[in-house]
């Protein structure tokens, strides 16, 4: 059974209980009750004609009292035993009261328009005594009339506890419903419901503290999935990088055992002398060839251990990226691509000269490497306001934008560069070198197949800068003076 109709129950059970209490009290006690309050009044009538110092107006008496006052001689009792109104043994009980001054109440059928009666019998003076009577009929009028209020009265009383009743219940229940489907909204993790009753009792008090409770369980819930996530992140980055371990090692077998091999076979050669004095000269160079390419990318390795690691550290300081430029720019002059400068001729950056002189060199070389076309290769720095953007050009026809979602990871070689010499770690090392430098970085491709690697680099302040000159000016000072 629900709460609401248990309530509703209730509260009508109380109802009829109230209203069938009043009821039976009403049919059982009224009509006693009625007859004891007359027979106080007729006392009292009665303790007013016996009182000296009150003057007496019978028939004011008998009109208010609704009444009829008698004054008999004692011997008139008898007429009652005679009309078979009392028995011998009440008017003997009635004479004996007299005596001791106690007056005697007796109920009497009269024949005549009386009826039934009510009659007080007091003694009053030697040989007489008072009597009152008053027909009972009226006091049964008056107990239906009350009887019939009081019915009306209970009927409406029922009524009006019933809509009580049910009022009361849907307002109980109402709430409790309501925090009902809260809780099955969390239930089911819905944490959009809230409690918005404006209570200010227990309810209302269940409701806040479902509130709070949805609200902490949805923080909780959402900092688990986010654990999840990046749990799942992080199994799916292990997976990625025991996948990586393992090429690794056979890319490093690969890329190690030929250099070994030729340095075997020239070493070998030239310790059986199968090789003439002329060739000799060519086998120590192959040797020493071999030896640096070996020793490039163990370098390379170690580096790219370093950034993985977290041992990578850098020395960031106040630098100017132009000469960097400039020299890589005058380092490839001798090679078949035309380089292009666009850009100011200082640019104050916020980074480790010798680690961005690394990002320069691999994304110029690559360039020259990789470029197609015209073998034209553009290096533009823009103003970014609070940045510089880096970007170096090129045309490459054999690039695809499925290419260059994995352009940085290391060890990955694309079609374009077989053939090409390198180990496929300089773009990786350029990750993670920018990534040091909390630096954005990308590549995009624009126009008729052309390739942009870009990077940011924080800007100098202008009142750093302005500082520097004031304290190289203060040196040139100081010099000219010695």
């Amino acid at each position: 059974m629900k709460i609401r109709v248990k309530i509703f129950l209730v509260m009508l059970s109380v109802v009829f209980v109230m209203v069938g209490g009043f009821a039976i009290t009403n049919s059982v006690y009224l009509e006693k009750f009625y007859v004891t309050n007359k027979k106080e009044k007729l006392l009292q009538v009665g303790n007013s004609i016996l009182d000296p110092n009150y003057i007496v107006d019978f028939r004011n008496l008998e009109m208010q009292n609704n009444a009829e006052i008698v004054i008999k001689k004692l011997d008139q009792l008898d007429k009652f035993y005679f009309r078979r109104q009392l028995t011998i043994d009440e008017i003997i009980q009635i004479k004996r009261g007299f005596k001791v001054g106690k007056p005697t109440f007796k109920i009497i059928s009269f024949k005549d328009y009386r009826g039934k009666a009510l009659v007080l019998f007091m003694p009053y003076k030697s040989n007489r005594y008072i009597e009152i009577l008053t027909p009972l009929s009226l006091i049964q009028e008056g107990l239906d009339v009350s009887i019939q209020y009081h019915i009306q009265i209970i009927i409406l009383a029922l009524v009006l506890g019933c809509v009580i009743a049910f009022i009361f219940s849907k307002a109980m229940v109402t709430p409790i419903l309501e925090i009902k489907e809260i809780t099955q909204k969390i239930a089911k993790l819905d944490f959009s419901r809230k409690f918005e009753g404006d209570r200010v009792d227990e309810i209302g008090e269940l409701g806040e503290a479902i509130n709070k409770m949805g609200e902490t369980l949805k923080k909780n819930i959402d900092e688990i999935n986010k654990v999840n996530a990046k749990l799942r992140v992080d199994i799916e980055n292990e997976k990625e990088l025991d996948k990586l371990r393992k090429e690794f090692i056979a890319y490093v077998s690969h890329e190690l055992k030929t250099p070994i091999a030729i340095i075997q076979g020239y070493a070998q050669g030239l310790i059986e002398n199968v090789a003439t004095e002329e060739d000799k000269n060519f086998y120590c160079e192959v040797i020493v060839e071999e030896a640096y390419k070996m020793d490039a990318l163990v370098k390379e390795l170690l580096l790219m251990s370093k950034i993985e690691s977290g041992y990578f550290k850098m020395e960031n300081a106040d630098i100017d990226a132009y000469p960097l430029i400039q020299d890589l720019m005058d380092k490839y002059s001798t090679q078949a691509s035309d380089l292009v400068y666009t850009g100011d001729t200082q640019i104050n950056v916020i980074a480790d000269e010798k680690y961005l002189d690394r990002v320069l060199d691999n994304l110029i070389s690559n360039a020259i490497k990789y470029g197609t076309d015209d073998k034209i290769v553009n290096i533009e720095v823009k103003d970014m306001g609070d940045k510089y953007r880096f970007i170096v050009s090129n045309k490459s026809h054999n690039l695809t934008e499925k290419d260059l979602e994995s352009i940085w990871t290391p060890f990955i070689r694309l079609e374009s560069s077989i053939g090409k010499e390198g180990h496929g770690l300089g773009l990786a090392i350029v990750a993670g070198i920018l990534d040091k430098h909390h630096s954005e970085h990308g590549v995009y491709l624009s126009g008729e197949n052309t390739v942009n690697f870009w990077f940011d680099l924080e800007k100098v302040s202008e009142s750093t800068l302005n500082e520097k000159n004031e304290l190289s000016e203060d040196k040139g000072e100081k010099n000219e003076e010695e």
